[in-house]
């Protein structure tokens, strides 16, 4: 999805398409999941051509979404990064070292991949990962 984008489907699912990163209301609680299946079941045809939550990303935004999305998946391959954006991933996000300084990824054949311990805390490192901008934007659409 890296490279190709992948579309979510379902309340709350994220979609990355191009140089988009959007997504649809979620809920934890089942009234409110209730709620939301409900408006979707409503929408109209022209409303799916809508984005409600989302934004278009910048380059910086591009190579956090890269990192993230392959960090949890099949690890950050430094060659395809350097290709794909002219740059290193390790000088681009220097806190990959402390993933690794506390054992939480490491470099295997190449690739810097989530150890057990990372997959285990990956619903935690993503947010870290987060880039200042994308906080604040969360922060925007946080609910009140």
């Amino acid at each position: 999805c890296q490279e190709d984008g992948m579309v979510g489907l379902g309340v709350g699912a994220r979609s990355y398409a191009g140089d988009v990163h959007y997504s649809s209301e979620y809920a934890v609680a089942s009234r409110e999941v209730r709620g939301i299946i409900q408006a979707y079941s409503e929408r109209d045809a022209a409303s799916f051509g809508e984005v409600r939550y989302g934004f278009v990303l910048n380059a910086a935004e591009q190579r956090h979404r890269h990192v993230v999305l392959s960090l949890l998946a099949e690890g950050v391959c430094p060659v395809q990064y350097r290709q794909r954006f002219g740059t290193e991933a390790r000088a681009d996000f220097p806190m990959l070292a402390e993933l690794e300084a506390h054992g939480l990824a490491r470099d295997v054949d190449g690739v810097f991949q989530l150890t057990d311990a990372g997959v285990e805390r990956s619903d935690l490192i993503g947010p870290w990962l987060d880039s200042e901008a994308v906080r604040a934007r969360m922060r925007e659409y946080a609910w009140r």
